[in-house]
């Protein structure tokens, strides 16, 4: 049998590559070592005290001002992760002092927060609510997913030093601070906040003004709360911290809760359904009947807002329209249209809705340029000359 030379040497190549290579594993921290962590993350400490006011003062700015970045970097600096941290930590391992300590500074930080919010909102005496407020008052299932996964992740890496930096990135994917600041902006609007570009709170299903803003952002706190916590509980008893029967009893507690906020978030959840039901529907009648929707198709729909009033489900639509295209007759009169509409929109939601349809005219001109020319290459230009 012949042998080959040049698999010989790649075998060798492959064994001295992985010679050195082993699954690594990150030891966990000692328990001894945690519990003294959570301990001092429990204490209501003057530091934690002034960097969560700070963090409060710039997320309030954000959110009045509607600045993104802002809101960003209150979510880094604000500390209010640690007591949840302790608190999960203090249920697995029942010390029901680390418990009430945590549950303490957690409330008086919250506290605070929203206190804070209420009074730079009354000494700015600004009324409206823009997008980064009105995006934190309807919480949904998917905002429990997504505390639910921040949850495991900030338990997780205070058990491995190697990865405790990534709790920074934990703080912005799930927002505590910037809840609690819309809370407090609602309570010093009241009723009258009025939304961007004079449109009434009331076509968000936001019909009290600010009681809503404030309850709305609430809940959505108390959803990052509870989905933080049983998480964190079940991933510190994975990891062998404390008595899995003692934290049992905390985990079904927890579940229990979240078992509370599943019809809220749900509804909210439904209405992130219906908006993108709308568009699909909207889409499909404008390709399947174009000659009854002319200019349907050149339209720009600005906004679609779902609110329950009671319990039957208004859908309105803010769209930009050609002046000429409604102008132009069709098959259909406008209120055949909106009946055709509303009928297919029933139909594929599955319930019966009122449809408002506000439509812009506007003068629009549509331009595109031609094919860009064909550059000529050196030998074409050579032959020319």
């Amino acid at each position: 049998m012949s042998r080959n030379p040049e698999g010989w040497w790649l075998v060798r190549k492959w064994r001295q590559l992985k010679s050195d290579w082993a699954p690594y594993l990150d030891q966990k921290t000692l328990g001894t070592d945690l519990a003294q962590q959570m301990g001092q993350a429990s204490i209501p400490s003057f530091d934690f005290f002034f960097l969560l006011a700070l963090a409060a003062a710039i997320a309030t700015f954000g959110l009045i001002v509607n600045s993104a970045p802002a809101i960003i970097g209150a979510m880094i600096i604000a500390p209010l992760m640690a007591p949840i941290m302790s608190l999960s930590f203090g249920l697995v391992a029942f010390e029901r002092r680390l418990i009430g300590r945590s549950i303490i500074t957690l409330i008086a930080g919250v506290i605070l927060v929203v206190v804070l919010a209420y009074l730079i909102t009354l000494s700015f005496g600004l009324r409206v609510v823009g997008s980064e407020i009105l995006n934190r008052t309807s919480p949904t299932l998917i905002d429990l997913a997504v505390a639910m996964a921040a949850g495991g992740a900030a338990a997780f890496a205070h058990t491995r030093r190697s990865i405790i930096s990534s709790i920074a990135g934990v703080a912005i994917a799930v927002a505590l601070v910037p809840p609690l600041a819309v809370s407090g902006i609602g309570l010093a609007l009241g009723r009258r906040a009025t939304a961007e570009g004079g449109l009434s709170l009331s076509e968000f299903g936001l019909f009290s003004g600010g009681t809503d803003v404030a309850e709305g952002a609430f809940v959505l706190f108390l959803t990052n709360l509870i989905g933080i916590v049983a998480v964190a509980i079940l991933v510190f008893v994975s990891q062998r911290y404390g008595e899995w029967k003692k934290a049992l009893v905390a985990m079904l507690l927890f579940v229990g809760l979240s078992a509370l906020l599943i019809q809220p978030l749900n509804q909210a959840f439904h209405k992130i359904y219906v908006e993108n039901r709308v568009v699909r529907v909207l889409h499909k009648l404008v390709v399947a009947s174009p000659d009854q929707f002319v200019g349907a198709a050149t339209a720009r729909i600005e906004s679609i807002n779902v609110t329950y009033r009671g319990d039957l489900l208004h859908v309105n639509i803010d769209a930009l329209v050609s002046r000429d295209a409604l102008l132009e007759k069709s098959g259909l009169n406008p209120k055949e249209r909106l009946g055709l509409i509303q009928e297919s929109l029933s139909v594929d939601i599955g319930e019966p809705i009122v449809l408002e349809l506000d439509l812009t005219p506007v003068d629009m001109v549509f331009l595109r340029s031609g094919p860009p020319p064909k550059q000529q290459t050196t030998e074409q230009q050579a032959q020319k000359n």
